[in-house]
């Protein structure tokens, strides 16, 4: 039985009221409503500090406080002992001093200490018998940090709020984590800055518990029986020994990776992770070979109506005798195509949304790859998903996630990560420009037009009064400096318009591609060697990540330009210094949020208030350890002790 506040001394009827407007009803509520921070009074050694350092002194007033209220800023002065010298305070906006200080007094100063001057311009200023080493902030407004502080330990020392744990012992053990309650206590009531430590180590730990818990449920929820799915491993090594080039390490252990979940006698999914570049079709493709050789149909759906043309291009040159079907839009015959595939005239269908249509009917689906999951809706994966029995499945992604997101999302057994790029490929040189500098990117794009290479310029927008760089304005620029082919590209035109101005500029030497994002994702042209992304400071890092890989797709020399109105030094150059995609969207998730990766659907259970998915990867990796061995315990389902962990699975998904 929770305690109400108003039960509790010290809480008058001003104080329950501004509590019961930030929802904090019970003793419990107030306990979980963490200090948002904390005012360090430890007393300094003025002795060791510089000019203008930070500083804590605690001594006795020796003078009268004198205030000027006829200056524009009011201001107190009065000098204090320290170490047996007397040194000068000076208090801006604090009129009370006066009234609530005395000659003799014993207090502690916070400010910035003024070595020239000897004296300290002063923060805060407080009576020393009322001064603690560590004061919790809590931001509640209309209430006073030290008003909760008080209630907080009246709670505490009475016994007036259930806390029960929620860790099993034996991690609390194996870690030397704080019990539940005492870790509370050290929250809100810390002794020293370690107290807080060790509180924030275990509810970080409590946090990924309850995180991974919820994770391998939902796995083990999703799972569905099959047989291993055995295939011929020496023909698939004879495959991939004719290939024209090796493959690198992180696609060899893509690859394996693959492999072995087929070897489980439960359908798998894997999130396959390649930067930009990096040969994650070439991947997807060694994949399909044991389900054709099995007799298996693969389903493989990419967002948009060009790249799964790309796609079926690319597996039919590769897999000359394997019966390949586009399925999109503007397929002819679709009825035709359909009882074709119903009637397992095809291994592999290559398409776009198409292929959830409900006629689509497949025989025997084995494998589904999705290209840019990200791209699609949940509901939209799921019914392609649905369309088979065994439900393995495989996606792609060029956008790179950050490590603990991806385990996050799919669970760390479940992602590979393929970072290395094919030796062929050179580096692009990637440029930031602010606006005024245009001229060096015309010279570079002049130097591409005579050497017949294509040229893509992205823009944030088609029209906008926000975005001075938009398709209307940089198209007329664009016409102004160069004589060449221009073709442009954009979400308002239709299918038929859009796939017609790629065409033409693919088979159009020498000539540019004004677009707007679209062309993000997939696209593969070897002769693509200069993009230019205006107004950069509208993208984020990953995102202009993914529109330099439009480049550098062979041999040939390429560059990449950022051009930007604003000053965005920082964020801009970090790009031009890396071409590590994931180091790009950590940077991206500190400034973004998990959103931006995940879609707010994935991401909504990431709002943690201790855990750091960019520094605590290793506590995850722990917590998903200890949980996987947990619950294949014989008791763990028995055992009584264990019975709040049941509660939390059932609360949480819901069965």
């Amino acid at each position: 039985m929770e305690t109400k506040l108003d039960q509790i001394k010290g809480v008058g009827p001003k104080t329950l009221y501004v509590l019961r407007q930030k929802k904090i009803w019970s003793t419990y509520d107030l306990v979980l409503n963490y200090p948002k921070t904390y005012q360090d009074f430890t007393i300094d050694q003025i002795n060791r500090l510089k000019h203008k350092d930070k500083i804590t002194v605690s001594g006795k007033i020796t003078s009268p406080i004198k205030s000027n209220p006829y200056a524009k800023t009011h201001v107190s002065t009065f000098y204090m002992e320290l170490l047996g010298d007397q040194i000068e305070i000076v208090a801006f906006n604090k009129p009370y001093l006066a009234k609530q200080f005395a000659l003799n007094d014993e207090i502690v100063v916070q400010g910035t200490y003024q070595f020239y001057k000897h004296q300290i311009i002063a923060q805060t200023v407080v009576k020393k018998e009322k001064n603690i080493d560590i004061k919790p902030i809590y931001n509640i407004e209309s209430l006073h940090d030290k008003t909760i502080t008080n209630i907080i330990s009246t709670i505490f020392s009475e016994e007036q709020v259930q806390i029960y744990e929620t860790i099993p012992e034996m991690f609390l053990e194996k870690y030397h984590l704080l019990s539940r309650i005492e870790a509370f206590k050290k929250l809100h009531l810390p002794k020293t800055f370690d107290d807080i430590k060790q509180a924030k180590r275990r509810f970080k730990y409590e946090e990924a518990f309850y995180l991974q818990l919820k994770l391998i449920f939902e796995l083990k929820q999703n799972q569905v029986q099959r047989s291993p799915i055995n295939y011929d491993i020496g023909s698939i090594k004879a495959f991939i020994s004719e290939l024209p080039y090796e493959l690198t390490n992180d696609q060899k252990q893509a690859v394996n990776d693959i492999y072995k979940d087929y070897k489980k006698d439960y359908a798998h999914y894997r999130l396959i992770q390649g930067d930009v570049g990096s040969g994650k079709t070439l991947v997807s493709l060694i994949a399909t070979l044991p389900m054709i050789q099995t007799k298996r149909q693969v389903a493989f759906m990419a967002p948009t109506e060009l790249l799964a043309n790309q796609h079926y291009q690319y597996f039919k040159s590769h897999l000359k005798k394997t019966r390949i079907a586009l399925l999109t839009g503007k397929t002819k015959q679709k009825d035709l195509l359909k009882q074709a595939i119903k009637d397992h005239e095809y291994d592999i269908i290559i398409g776009t949304h198409a292929l959830i249509e409900s006629n689509v009917e497949f025989n025997n689906l084995g494998l589904i790859i999705i290209d840019e999951q990200h791209k699609f809706g949940v509901d939209t994966r799921n019914k392609l998903i649905d369309k088979s029995l065994c439900k393995d499945v495989i996606f792609l992604t060029a956008t790179p996630i950050p490590r603990t997101l991806a385990m996050v999302a799919f669970g760390e057994s479940n992602v590979s990560i393929i970072k290395e790029k094919p030796s062929q490929r050179k580096k692009i040189e990637t440029h930031y420009l602010l606006k005024k500098d245009i001229k060096k990117l015309y010279d570079a794009i002049d130097e591409k037009i005579k050497n017949k290479e294509h040229i893509f310029v992205v823009v944030p927008a088609i029209s906008s009064d926000k975005v001075d760089d938009n398709i209307e304005t940089v198209k007329q620029e664009l016409i102004l400096n160069f004589s060449c082919p221009i073709f442009v590209l954009h979400g308002q035109q239709s299918n038929d318009m859009q796939n017609e101005q790629m065409e033409k500029f693919m088979y159009t030497p020498g000539s540019i591609l004004l677009s707007t994002t679209m062309i993000e994702v997939g696209l593969d042209i070897p002769t693509a060697t200069l993009i230019a992304i205006y107004s950069a400071e509208y993208f984020g890092l990953s995102q202009l990540h993914q529109l330099r890989g439009r480049v550098g797709r062979s041999n040939l020399s390429s560059q990449c330009y950022v051009i930007s109105e604003k000053d965005d030094i920082e964020r801009l150059e970090i790009l031009t210094k890396t071409d590590d995609g994931f180091k790009l969207s950590e940077y991206d998730l500190l400034q973004r949020g998990p959103g931006d990766f995940l879609g707010q659907e994935q991401s909504g259970y990431l709002n943690f208030n201790f855990l750091d998915l960019l520094n605590d990867y290793p506590i995850l990796l722990e917590a998903a350890k200890n949980v996987s061995w947990l619950i294949e315990q014989k008791d763990f389902n028995t055992n009584s002790k264990y019975k709040y962990l049941h509660r939390h699975i059932k609360n949480t998904l819901k069965i």
